[in-house]
């Protein structure tokens, strides 16, 4: 220690010279502005059922998405390659002039004229890389960050992610609701059936059966006939509820990501962090020039 203390300037100036080339090679870095937003999910709600038919429902295979785990699915569908081949086409403005480029232009720099195969794979990787997604269990709020090379454009291709994927659930929302409604269709038709059937037993009964009041075997018969109607009558009023909603979805056309805090343009850039590094950079050419000195004492003592 005593060599390092007689010596200081040396250590100090190894550090002096290890920051600014840790600040040097910071610039070779390109900037990075991180626009953020956050939003929750309207994801459509399964029709309330009554406790006895709600296994009889399971078996309709009912549409929605159960609302605990609606942000995972649309977390996940904004980091999908359906949505970031498709905002990699999107076109925002170029700060520096009034002209509009492709994101897949912006984000290399003008080195990407067209998307082969492989330069969206790269590129691909490169906004699946810069693109952050978190959820809070709690509220179920979702919580996105996109990287950019400027601000402006940070925010405008994170508000055209946000968009896409909004556009690509409700198309899937309006699918499965075809898909749905057709199904569903065909259940109303025969539930409607079973139900007149039912009604037509009864009424073929008291047509048989003037008097049934002093016949315990005919009120038992009737009551049987008179509740098989009202199951039949419910599970009919169900199915007709669902289809009702089924066609409702089909036809949606509302947003499903509702934005709570919309992408703002961020002030300064993230990455690189040019302070730490320099600091870090200094301080181990400290330790270094530390060490060194050390050595160099020992071998002098030895």
């Amino acid at each position: 220690m005593r060599a390092v203390i007689t010596r200081w300037r040396t250590v100090v100036g190894f550090a002096v010279v290890a920051g600014a080339a840790g600040l040097g090679v910071s610039f070779l870095f390109p900037d990075v502005y991180v626009a953020r937003a956050s939003l929750v999910a309207d994801a459509p709600s399964r029709t309330s059922l009554p406790s006895g038919l709600a296994q009889f429902a399971g078996q309709l295979g009912v549409l929605g998405l159960d609302n605990n785990r609606a942000p995972e699915f649309y977390r996940d569908l904004m980091g999908s390659r359906r949505v970031l081949t498709a905002l990699a086409r999107t076109k925002i403005h170029d700060p520096m002039s009034s002209n509009v480029q492709a994101i897949y232009a912006v984000y290399s720099g003008g080195r990407i004229d067209s998307l082969t195969p492989r330069k969206t794979e790269a590129l691909l990787k490169q906004l699946g890389n810069r693109l952050q997604t978190t959820v809070d269990v709690r509220t179920g709020a979702i919580r996105v960050a996109l990287g950019g090379p400027t601000g402006p454009q940070a925010a405008e291709a994170l508000d055209s992610l946000l968009s896409i994927t909004n556009q690509v659930a409700v198309t899937n929302v309006r699918s499965r609701a075809g898909a749905r409604r057709q199904f569903a269709e065909a259940q109303v038709a025969q539930a409607r059936t079973n139900l007149d059937e039912a009604e037509d037993s009864l009424r073929q009964f008291y047509e048989r059966n003037r008097r049934i009041a002093d016949s315990p075997r005919l009120q038992f018969e009737e009551g049987r006939l008179r509740r098989r109607i009202d199951l039949r009558q419910e599970i009919y009023l169900v199915l007709n509820r669902e289809l009702e909603q089924a066609r409702l979805d089909e036809v949606r056309d509302t947003p499903i990501l509702n934005i709570i805090d919309p992408p703002v343009p961020p002030a300064r850039h993230e990455k690189p962090q040019r302070r730490v590094i320099a600091v870090l950079a200094a301080f181990l050419g400290a330790l270094t020039a530390a060490a060194g000195l050390v050595m160099q004492r020992a071998q002098a003592v030895g």
